[in-house]
């Protein structure tokens, strides 16, 4: 060992080779062989330790970068007590050697070198840091401070390793340094050691199960590193199954269902009847599953247009023909599972629109939430980003809400004008206007669709619902339904349902 140690006040000590007194020290009490002190550079001297408030025979540990020596630990026995360099530089202890290996093993103190080694394993690729973690440390967003010595080891060559093996204390510190460790060099290439029960670091593993059993563990026992969003199959946990919502056609068997934690997309022609047809399946999901649905409604009123429509749902006649005592029963009911989300300055964003969906989830229960249409609310598209991106940025965020929230999210959207020799035909979901991700990024498409509005003057009932897609098996099928609208019964029939229900069925 080539430099001068000092005190931690400036006195300078006298260096010498190992002790016999060293030796004895590391062989009785480390079951360090003096072989594998002289491997890794150590020797002994006496110098002043600030925690023993005395001068204490050591060994010391010399960090070398480029065979010069910036640093030094200093270990003091019998007694317990470290000391290091004043203004020593701090690096990673062996750097020479590690940066040039394909494996490296990081423990957190000289006398777990000494150990590692001891056990077999190549000094070439054993180093430790010059100081442990901090315990409520301060992140920023680059990653944890305080290991420029890491950074600089990784410049220096170290970043061509393929496996870094971390072997520290398994303790609160020594866990919080394994934590920092994997954030600066990655999670791909991180590994760590699990020490058995009653040990806490490869020293007393030495000290307890010996040598080959250290060998062992660090070289064929390490665990990779956990890395989020990278699983085997095994360790993904099983999904709640969907819960299905029949639509309430009976006649449409398992051709279309609805499910929380999913995010449908219904457009088609203005006056083509999407929101009414669409009020009446949501009607027929709450009253069948009592949910609770929260519709914001930017062009149908809720009061008097979309509850002329529920009351008449509820109660199966006209409006104009119920009596008042029929009216507050359908108002109870609409009161107990609708709630209407109105901005006050009738100018809602998307985010004012999430902020009253969480508390109509979270406060009422809601299970259903829709929006209709999508192109009344404000959208504040950020500079430079396309409105395709933007769209499917927004679809993202109300798929994640209703995974999140176990509620189905529904928008209804008016599709782009067409051009006059596709006018009478249903649009697809990628003419929706602005994007083509109306398409992609939903787990279901539906298009309500009339094709002749009036014949010799008359107004036309029929209609069709188009089950343009879905991205679950269990949600159905792509397929065209036929419906009627009956205007005596205000509600949508299946036409192959009309006669029993006007039976009564």
């Amino acid at each position: 060992m080539s430099a001068t140690a000092g005190t931690a006040d400036g006195q300078s000590v006298r260096e010498r080779k190992l002790s016999a007194a060293a030796i004895r020290y590391a062989e009785s009490e480390r079951k360090i062989s003096r072989k594998t002190l002289e491997r890794i550079g150590a020797a002994s001297a006496t110098v002043f330790f600030p925690t023993l408030s005395r001068k204490s025979e050591a060994v010391f540990f010399p960090y070398l970068s480029g065979g010069e020596t910036v640093n030094w630990k200093a270990a003091a026995f019998p007694e317990k007590g470290y000391t290091s360099k004043p203004q020593g530089r701090q690096i990673l202890f062996n750097l020479d050697n590690i940066v040039k290996a394909e494996t490296v093993y990081i423990v957190e103190g000289e006398w777990d070198v000494a150990a590692l080694v001891e056990a077999g394993v190549p000094f070439e690729q054993v180093t430790t840091v010059p100081s442990g973690a901090r315990v409520g440390r301060d992140d920023d967003d680059e990653g944890p401070r305080g290991y420029g010595y890491v950074f600089e080891a990784l410049e220096a060559g170290m970043t061509k390793a393929k496996r870094f093996i971390f072997c520290g204390d398994d303790d609160e510190p020594g866990r919080a340094l394994r934590h920092d460790l994997a954030r600066v060099i990655g999670p791909a290439r991180f590994l760590y050691v699990d020490w058995p029960e009653g040990a806490k670091d490869a020293s007393d593993m030495l000290r307890s199960d010996g040598p080959e059993a250290v060998r062992d563990l660090v070289e064929n026992g390490a665990l990779p590193w956990p890395v989020e969003g990278l699983y085997r199959l095994s360790e993904l946990p099983e999904p709640p199954p969907l819960v299905l919502w029949e639509p309430g056609f009976p006649e449409w068997e398992r051709k279309v269902f609805l499910a929380p934690r999913t995010l449908s997309i219904v457009t088609g022609h203005p006056g083509h009847g999407k929101t009414l047809l669409w009020g009446q399946i949501w009607h027929q999901v709450v009253e069948r599953y009592d949910l609770v649905a929260a519709i914001a409604s930017f062009e149908t009123t809720a009061k008097p247009h979309k509850r002329k429509q529920l009351r008449s749902l509820i109660s199966g006649k006209l409006e104009i023909d119920m009596d008042d005592d029929e009216r507050r029963k359908a108002d109870s009911r609409i009161e107990d599972h609708y709630l209407w989300l109105q901005h006050p300055n009738q100018r809602p964003s998307l985010e004012w629109l999430l902020d009253m969906a969480e508390t109509a989830v979270v406060r009422h229960g809601a299970r259903i939430l829709q929006i209709d249409p999508w192109n009344r609310l404000e959208h504040s598209r950020p500079p430079g980003v396309s409105e395709t991106d933007y769209i499917g940025d927004c679809l993202t965020g109300l798929y994640v809400f209703a995974s999140d929230m176990n509620c189905h999210v529904q928008v209804v959207a008016h599709p782009a004008k067409m051009d006059a020799r596709r006018r009478g035909e249903p649009p697809d979901l990628e003419d929706i206007s602005g994007s083509k991700n109306w398409d992609n990024r939903v787990d279901q498409g539906f298009v309500v669709h009339r094709s002749t509005m009036f014949k010799d003057g008359k107004r036309q009932t029929e209609a069709f619902l188009h089950h343009k897609k879905t991205r679950f098996d269990e949600l159905g099928f792509v397929c065209r339904l036929g419906l009627e609208f009956d205007l005596k019964a205000a509600r949508y029939v299946s036409t192959d349902y009309r006669q029993s229900w006007e039976e009564g069925a």
